[in-house]
């Protein structure tokens, strides 16, 4: 079992509440530093609260993690004895799903994951986040599918989400189908004459009322411009996904955000942008969870100048309008594949005190391979 460094330095976020949104330009440049940062005034939300993130612990060494795992945003479930929990990620192409604690995840199990039906046209088909349903326990799998553009290689290549279900507790999978396509299709010439890639995301969804809104990365096509959406969102009713994913045979329809309305398939459709500016530099929405403590959906986003990026917090009260895009964690190096981890009953809802996983490699920027040297680390995140 790893050794868990205590959280002894804290990095601390005061999040003030006032009559008037302000915006302070601060950012969180080292660990041991106290930053302000102020919280948008919403109907519901908890006022004068602090939350503090904790040092860094590392929970996987590079030389135990399993190879390229996590390779996405990690889905979990925990056991009924409160303790152990099933992880389930992308590795090298395919989902791994791990046993054991928040301080060792693969202290119990190591097994892979077969999806049964994947298309032949995909060389890379993982996931996931993770949803369990009340009404049935069907469980449903967000996944990540690539095509390479140019093989035999992985780079470049052109990704899509769609839903697997396992009707037996995750012992077996079957996928579902595509909910979620970018407005270029993979035939442009954007792709199919210069080596491009494009990363949609990993899955990352939040419960909002009725629906699931789905998190990702689109690339509109108008005329002869290609425009990226750097944050954008679908949605489908959660009863009328898991009507189609009980019969196994069919997926719901999803709906993009476009222009205020949610009127754009998830298929091909166009999206607009949840952001004021859409930023030019690297952003991605890693992980999304509603906090009960503070009556907002978090995000967490991987945002800054590739490869060297660093871990944002978003919030949000709906869903659609985000912000206080804040630095949360600027480890040296590159800082991947973030997820937030709930401590109660339900890991994928957030209450005064969470984790955030997340991928590290130093070394990154010089060999392009997080596998050498990654390491799996948390924070600890208090709301106070």
């Amino acid at each position: 079992m790893i050794a868990v460094q205590s959280v002894r330095s804290e990095v601390n976020l005061v999040v003030a509440f006032t009559s008037l949104l302000l915006f302070l330009n601060l950012s969180l440049t080292s660990c041991g530093t106290l930053q302000e940062v102020v919280i948008a005034v919403e109907q519901g939300a908890r006022k004068d609260s602090i939350a503090s993130v904790g040092s860094a612990e590392p929970i996987l060494m590079s030389e135990r993690k399993p190879y390229s795992w996590p390779d996405g945003t990690m889905g979990l479930l925990r056991g009924t004895d409160g303790k152990s929990y099933r992880f389930f990620a992308a590795s090298a192409g395919f989902p791994l799903m791990t046993k054991g604690s928040l301080d060792d995840p693969i202290r119990d199990e190591i097994h892979e994951v077969k999806i049964e039906g994947v298309p032949s046209r995909y060389q890379y088909f993982a996931g996931g986040p993770i949803y369990k349903s009340d009404r049935s326990g069907l469980l449903l799998m967000f996944y990540h599918a690539e095509i390479y553009t140019f093989p035999p290689g992985y780079l470049p290549f052109y990704s899509e989400l769609g839903l697997a279900r396992s009707a037996d507790g995750g012992a077996t999978w079957k996928d579902v189908g595509l909910v979620i396509t970018p407005h270029t299709s993979v035939t442009s010439e954007y792709f199919q004459t210069s080596p491009r890639s494009w990363d949609v995301g990993w899955g990352a969804y939040a419960v909002v009322g009725e629906y699931f809104y789905l998190y990702f990365k689109d690339l509109l096509h108008v005329g002869d411009q290609f425009s990226p959406v750097n944050l954008a969102v679908a949605r489908a009713k959660i009863e009328d996904v898991l009507d189609a994913a009980e019969k196994g045979s069919e997926v719901a329809r999803w709906e993009k955000f476009y222009q205020g309305s949610w009127d754009e398939p998830g298929i091909g459709g166009r999206s607009s942008p949840l952001i004021e500016k859409d930023w030019d530099s690297f952003i991605l929405m890693s992980d999304v969870a509603y906090s009960s403590y503070v009556n907002k959906y978090i995000g967490i986003v991987i945002g800054g100048s590739w490869p060297n990026t660093d871990l944002y917090w978003f919030e949000s009260a709906d869903g659609i309008h985000w912000g206080n895009y804040r630095k949360l964690v600027d480890d040296e190096g590159h800082n991947y594949y973030a997820t937030l981890i709930g401590l109660e009953h339900n890991p994928h809802r957030l209450e005064r005190e969470f984790f955030v996983y997340y991928i590290n490699s130093k070394d990154y920027a010089a060999t392009g391979n997080r596998n050498k040297d990654g390491v799996l680390y948390r924070r600890r995140v208090t709301i106070q």
